[in-house]
């Protein structure tokens, strides 16, 4: 497939939302959920998946299985290999500065491998334990290791089993999967689990993240493989989506009548299990997205979020590295950064990422999406 700038634009989007976030600056009110009940995340696992079913779709029904396997694994490897140089980064540099100085923004991040080292050494790498701000790529490589069954089992019984057998997995994650397993591998006396709190995993849970995967992947491979069934979105669907989107909008920031308690309603919005609201308002969202992108994006080509975009992978790792550095700026009181701090943190984060992405799309400028 020819790169798309559009997608490219999109993933540099998510990357600056991304990235005001997890910065300690006072922009991340603004920055986290501005479309609703809507993070950068979710959007950007979905266009990750929708790029692999458009670039491995077809490779599944034509190709050998095994090249398949071969192809994803080789991706899922790369990856990985960026999560363990972020362990590398956070246990040695940041895992230090949590223990020498009085940090505890940093020290409270890495308290698991304060505590315990030499198990979090290993259980890293094995992907169960997931510091914060370093669960996101271990999310990422389970997913790609998946996909081959996920498209090959599509190839054998239809995108309507595997979407329902998704569906099924999502839906026991809102009602504890996730946990249930976990207390269940705690009670088996040879494996290591026990010494790993649940909460240790990483945020996000996989039962319920992968059924966003698999509707990407299924999008992206029915684009790949029949582009001459698109059709048009109906202005009626879109209506409803931006209906939808709306709505969640002003209930977002309690605006009006539209005011819930979230502390009673939290399940149905719950960002860690993709609850249901979640993942209805993300579908509204991504279909305006879908429909409205190609007209903004031919009429305005933002250079600077396509080169982000490009290399995704290495700017999102150059990203927390970065964020890492900055939450050392924190004093023992967690104070503020002053005004010049914070505009300091974010021009040289900025300007690392784009130098990060000039470099990797000068050699990228031909090849497929990352």
């Amino acid at each position: 497939m020819n790169r798309r700038p559009e997608f490219d634009s999109l993933r540099g989007v998510l990357l600056v939302l991304m990235t005001l976030t997890h910065l300690p600056t006072r922009l991340n009110a603004y920055s986290n959920q501005p479309f609703g009940f809507v993070s950068a995340a979710e959007g950007f696992v979905f266009l990750s998946a929708f790029l692999v079913g458009v670039v491995y779709a077809r490779k599944a029904e034509d190709a050998d299985p095994n090249v398949l396997w071969r192809s994803l694994w080789q991706r899922a490897l790369r990856v990985y290999g960026y999560h363990v140089a972020l362990l590398a980064f956070a246990f040695a540099v940041i895992g230090t500065l949590g223990m020498t100085g009085q940090r505890p923004a940093i020290h409270n991040l890495l308290a698991f491998f304060h505590e315990d080292p030499v198990t979090a050494l290993w259980s890293s790498l094995f992907l169960l334990y997931c510091p914060p701000l370093l669960d996101i790529l271990p999310l990422y490589v389970v997913l790609l290791l998946l996909t081959p069954w996920i498209l090959l089992g599509a190839r054998r019984m239809g995108w309507t089993k595997v979407l329902c057998v998704s569906a099924v997995v999502w839906l026991s994650a809102q009602l504890g999967l996730k946990r249930a397993l976990y207390d269940l591998l705690s009670l088996v006396p040879v494996l290591p689990w026990p010494p790993l709190r649940f909460e240790l995993s990483g945020a996000f849970d996989l039962f319920a993240w992968q059924f966003l995967w698999v509707l990407g992947v299924w999008l992206g491979g029915s684009r790949a493989t029949a582009p001459e069934k698109r059709e048009a979105v109906s202005p009626v669907l879109l209506t409803g989506a931006l209906v939808v989107s709306v709505a969640l909008l002003l209930l977002r920031y309690q605006v009006g009548i539209f005011n819930i308690d979230f502390g009673v309603y939290g399940a149905l919005i719950d960002k860690w299990t993709l609850a249901p609201v979640r993942l209805l308002n993300f579908l509204a969202v991504a279909l305006l997205v879908s429909w409205l992108s190609p007209k903004v994006f031919r009429w305005l080509r933002p250079r600077v979020l396509e080169a982000l975009g490009r290399a995704s992978l290495p700017v999102f790792s150059v990203h927390l590295v970065l964020c890492l550095l900055s939450l050392a700026l924190l004093n023992e009181n967690e104070d503020p950064l002053a005004d010049w701090e914070e505009l300091a943190v974010l021009v040289a984060t900025f300007s690392v990422m784009l130098l990060v992405a000039c470099r990797q799309t000068t050699g990228l400028r031909n090849s497929q999406p990352q």
